[in-house]
């Protein structure tokens, strides 16, 4: 993965969710913000885009020797917290350039054009819990929906669209939905598409 797919996987996300708590069409919303003018006094920082990394997600606990790194980090995150929400909340064009933009839309796209059948299909595989608190999984649900289209849409290969599925998962959402999310994707590759062998075999942890 590159810096490219990063930011454009960052954006349908950032998108897609922000359009379900809408109900608005994903595409219609992408254009909305992009084409929106900026408030009136409104400045960003430039610099929050040059130290965000698109790219990060994260991993495991930290373990930490003492409280004085444990108060750094604490710090750190807090830093980068602020600096991803302002990065996050920007009018696009101030955060992605335009082929970003235009790889993005194209995706969202085929989110769009799969969503009422993907719709069905999650509402297969997802745990029951999940679908007891629709409202508080809709960040989780977005990125099903992306990977999928991304899978079924775009061509690409199960097993990138399943971990930048399960990165993004680790990067937004809480502890256990990357496992989850790994879990149902797996589901989808192996029981509603039509796998030749070498794709069955990619889908293999």
């Amino acid at each position: 993965m590159d810096w490219t797919d990063a930011a454009r996987r960052r954006c349908c996300r950032m998108v897609s969710y922000a359009a379900c708590l809408e109900g608005a069409d994903v595409v219609r919303h992408f254009d909305r913000r992009v084409a929106a003018r900026r408030e009136p006094g409104y400045v960003f920082n430039k610099a929050c885009v040059q130290s965000y990394n698109f790219m990060s997600f994260c991993g495991g606990p930290l373990e930490v020797a003492t409280e004085e790194e444990a108060e750094k980090l604490m710090s750190q995150n807090e830093k980068d917290s602020a600096n991803e929400a302002e990065v996050l909340s920007a009018p696009p064009r101030l955060v992605y350039n335009n082929f970003v933009l235009r790889l993005a839309r194209d995706m969202l796209v085929a989110v769009a054009s799969g969503w009422d059948q993907h719709v069905e299909v999650i509402n297969k595989i997802i745990p029951q819990h999940w679908k007891d608190e629709p409202v508080a999984r809709i960040l989780e649900l977005c990125i099903l929906h992306i990977a999928m289209a991304e899978m079924t849409s775009k061509g690409t290969p199960h097993k990138v669209a399943i971990n930048e599925a399960v990165d993004l998962a680790k990067r937004f959402c809480d502890g256990g939905a990357p496992r989850v999310i790994n879990g149902c994707l797996r589901t989808y590759v192996k029981d509603h598409m039509n796998n030749g062998p070498s794709q069955a075999a990619e889908s293999k942890p």
